[in-house]
C-alpha cells in the first residue's frame, strides 16, 4: 500500500492554487478580454510571437473580352516581445500563520493574484493609449474638468471608419472620473437596460454607437480615454500564473510564496485601429 507524503500533497496544492490564480486573472481582468490573445502561438524556446497582417483586395468590374488586372497583398508582421516578467515573493512566519484568526496563506495568495492582475492590466493600458492616432478632448477649463464628449466619440468613430476598421468588437475605455460624464450622454445605453441575456463584460458600463464602454482604473490619467477595435493590440503569455511554495531558511522559521508571470503586450497595425483621446494629446 502506497503512502501519501508531503511531496504529493504539496504538488496537488500548488496545482489547485494555480487554477485559482488563473481564474482570478480571467474573472477580474477588465482590459485583457478586449484585445487579442495569441498565447496559443507561443512555442518552446520562443521569445517573440509574430502576428501577420496584410492589406486588402479591391473588387473591380470585369469587361467583356478584357483581362482583369492582377492584385497582390503586402504582408507584414507585428512582433509581441515576451519580455514582461512579473514576480511577487512573500514570506509567512510560523507564528503569524498559527496565531492568526484567518487563513493567512489564503489571504496572501488572493492579494498576490490581485496584484498580478493589476500589473497585467497596467501593461495593457499602456499599450492601448500608445496610439499613432491622437486627438484632444473638447472639454475646457482645468485638467480635472476636461471630459469626453459625444463629439469626441463621433470624431474617433469616423476616423476608425475611414481606416476601414471593423464595426464589431469596438471598445471605448474610460477612467472612473469620466463615468458620470458618460452616463449623461443621451446616446449612452446602460448595461442594465440591454434587455437580453447577453453576458456583460467585467467593467462594462454600457454601449454608445455600438461600442462597449469599459471603465478601468488602469489608465494613467483622469482625462484619458481610448477608442479601439479588438485587433488594436494583442498579448501572449509564456508563463501562466505560476505559484510556488517552499520552506524558507530555518533562521526565519517561515514559508516563502512566489507568484510569477512572463508575457508580452503589443500594439498592432501601427496604432491604426485605435484612437487616443487626452486633453494634452497632440
Amino acid at each position: 500500500m502506497a503512502n501519501t507524503g508531503v511531496t504529493e500533497t504539496v504538488a496537488t496544492s500548488i496545482d489547485v492554487v494555480a487554477a485559482i490564480l488563473q481564474a482570478e486573472l480571467i474573472q477580474n481582468s477588465v482590459l485583457l478580454p478586449t484585445i487579442q490573445d495569441f498565447s496559443a502561438w507561443v512555442i518552446p524556446g520562443a521569445n517573440t510571437v509574430k502576428v501577420p497582417r496584410a492589406g486588402s483586395f479591391t473588387a473591380g468590374d470585369k469587361l467583356e473580352n478584357t483581362s482583369s488586372d492582377t492584385q497582390s497583398l503586402t504582408l507584414a508582421t507585428d512582433s509581441i516581445e515576451l519580455s514582461v516578467h512579473k514576480h511577487i515573493v512573500a514570506e509567512i512566519e510560523d507564528i503569524a500563520r498559527l496565531q492568526a484568526a484567518v487563513d493567512v496563506e489564503g489571504e496572501y495568495i488572493r492579494r498576490m493574484a490581485t496584484a498580478m492582475v493589476e500589473a497585467v492590466e497596467s501593461s495593457v493600458a499602456g499599450v492601448l493609449i500608445k496610439s499613432a492616432n491622437d486627438g484632444q478632448l473638447s472639454g475646457t477649463g482645468s485638467v480635472s474638468n476636461d471630459s469626453i464628449t459625444k463629439a469626441d466619440i463621433l470624431t474617433a468613430r469616423k476616423e476608425l471608419d475611414d481606416l476601414k476598421v471593423p464595426q464589431n468588437d469596438r471598445f471605448l475605455v474610460i477612467p472612473p472620473a469620466q463615468e458620470k460624464i458618460m452616463l449623461e450622454i443621451s446616446d449612452f445605453v446602460d448595461a442594465s437596460k440591454y434587455g437580453t441575456n447577453e453576458a456583460v463584460m467585467n467593467g462594462e458600463l454600457g454601449r454608445i454607437f455600438g461600442m462597449k464602454v469599459i471603465k478601468t482604473t488602469s489608465l494613467a490619467s483622469d482625462t484619458e480615454a481610448v477608442i479601439y477595435h479588438k485587433s488594436h493590440a494583442a498579448w501572449a503569455r509564456q508563463i501562466a500564473p505560476l505559484f510556488e511554495k517552499k520552506r524558507a531558511s530555518l533562521t526565519h522559521l517561515a514559508d516563502e510564496l512566489s507568484l510569477a508571470m512572463l508575457y508580452g503586450v503589443q500594439q498592432l497595425d501601427s496604432g491604426n485601429r485605435g484612437w487616443y483621446l487626452d486633453e494634452t494629446a497632440v
